[in-house]
């Protein structure tokens, strides 16, 4: 089961208690630019990777507290916070000269109260497994590796010993 930032009260009525701690944030994709980042970088100030079309997927945390949210139940945030999260991702490559912003989306970030990742069957539930976490572009591929050798096996994997969902039990 992986239901994003919304995992937590998907799995209450079971009985599993997984601590929310999902903030808005937003990401924003760059205007295809040449650039040679073959490689995930979070730093200080913005986290960037390689995205499809040539650009470039641009995030962090600092600029949370200038997320608004509407009335209607969306959010917006002053076009100078994402030049300046942009400026800081030009910083890390190319030139750098700032980046420019084609797009960016708001909403809530699927993170777990302690910041890490929530992966693993739930003992509570036996059979059906859970994968609560941001970390997509950094752990999707090995995560639903280790998932799927225990699905088959059986054999929890000593890398999700910390990551388990009773560590909240």
């Amino acid at each position: 089961m992986a239901c994003g930032p919304w995992t937590p009260e998907v799995v209450a009525p079971l009985g599993v208690h997984i601590p929310n701690g999902s903030p808005v944030s937003m990401l924003v994709t760059s205007q295809p630019c040449d650039h040679r980042l073959q490689v995930v970088m979070n730093t200080p100030r913005a986290a960037v990777r390689p995205n499809p079309g040539n650009t470039i997927a641009v995030d962090h945390d600092w600029y949370e507290e200038h997320i608004a949210a509407q009335a209607d139940g969306q959010y917006n945030i002053d076009t100078s916070v994402i030049n300046q999260l942009m400026a800081e991702a030009g910083n890390l490559i190319g030139d750098g000269a700032p980046l420019k912003a084609s797009s960016w989306k708001i909403g809530v970030k699927p993170i777990s109260s302690d910041g890490e990742p929530v992966v693993g069957e739930l003992q509570k539930v036996p059979g059906c497994f859970v994968v609560f976490t941001h970390s997509g572009a950094t752990l999707a591929l090995i995560l639903g590796e280790i998932l799927t050798q225990e699905m088959l096996t059986g054999v929890r994997h000593p890398m999700l010993a910390t990551f388990r969902p009773e560590r909240f039990s």
